[in-house]
């Protein structure tokens, strides 16, 4: 089977260029589209659609589809799920467009810290008669 790399539609050097999402740095300028998968944790910058909803489902394990806005977080925002001018690496775009600012790539993303604490759980867990 022939697995395609991931890529993102990003703009550098004044064009829009569609580059393998490993290549995205924090600042990057990413266009999002109805049903693209996020290639990174991006804060929304502009909203080009009447509404942008994401599935945050591989993330959270939210069953619907949750809207996003570009509006800046009060200080209530702690939880993912209340973060709504940030859309998270591995949720797929159910409806609209937007643009957005890479903050973390990588590892530094919401899902790279929950393979992170899985991987962490793995290595703590202790060698059960079940285990083996």
């Amino acid at each position: 089977m022939d697995m395609q790399a991931p890529h993102a539609l990003v703009m550098r050097d004044g064009k829009l260029q569609s580059i393998d999402a490993k290549m995205l740095v924090p600042g990057d300028l990413v266009k999002l589209d109805t049903g693209d998968c996020v290639p990174a944790d991006i804060r929304l910058t502009k909203i080009e659609s009447v509404a942008l909803q994401v599935s945050q489902a591989s993330l959270t394990g939210e069953s619907v589809n949750v809207s996003k806005g570009q509006n800046p977080l009060g200080e209530d925002a702690s939880m993912l799920q209340d973060q709504k001018n940030i859309v998270f690496s591995s949720t797929d775009v159910k409806q609209g467009m937007a643009w957005g600012v890479v903050a973390y790539t990588g590892g530094n993303t919401a899902i790279g810290s929950v393979h992170e604490e899985v991987q962490k759980a793995k290595e703590d867990e202790e060698d059960t008669p079940l285990k083996k």
